[in-house]
C-alpha cells in the first residue's frame, strides 16, 4: 500500500465469518461486528473471524489516513467510491445514483474486477 494509516484500532468480537479488508458494522448481539451491507459501516475489517465468537481487529473507519477497501467492481484511482453489498464499496456516480447508501473516499490505487482491494481515503 502506498499510503499513510496512523491505524487506528479495535479489538472486537466477529458475529459471523469475516474476511479482511471488508467494511463492518455493529451486529444484533451487543459488542460483535456484522459485515455491513449498503450501509454506513464503523470500519473496515484488518484481520480474519473465521467464526462468530472470534476476535476481530478493526480499522477506525473516522481514522486519518488510507484504509485498504474490497471492492465490488473494475475502480479506477482518482474515483470516488462508495457503499456497496458484502462489504464492499464501488465507484460512486452522483448522477447515476445520488442516494448511494454512503459515500466514503477516493481510491488511490485502481482494481479491476470484484474482490479485489484497493487503497483509499477514509473520508472525503
Amino acid at each position: 500500500m502506498i499510503g499513510i494509516n496512523p491505524e487506528i484500532t479495535m479489538s472486537l468480537v466477529a458475529g459471523e465469518a469475516i474476511a479482511p479488508a471488508l467494511r463492518v458494522k455493529w451486529g444484533a448481539t451487543a459488542g460483535q461486528v456484522v459485515i455491513a451491507g449498503n450501509e454506513a459501516c464503523i470500519g473496515i475489517s484488518k484481520t480474519r473471524a473465521y467464526q462468530q465468537g472470534d476476535r476481530i481487529t478493526i480499522l477506525d473507519i473516522k481514522a486519518c489516513g488510507t484504509l485498504p477497501w474490497t471492492v465490488a467492481g473494475a475502480i479506477d484511482a482518482g474515483e470516488s467510491f462508495a457503499s456497496a453489498a458484502g462489504g464492499t464499496v464501488e465507484a460512486y456516480d452522483a448522477e447515476a445514483d445520488p442516494a448511494q447508501a454512503e459515500v466514503y473516499g477516493v481510491a488511490f490505487t485502481a482494481a479491476t474486477g470484484a474482490g479485489q482491494q484497493i487503497e483509499g481515503s477514509s473520508g472525503l
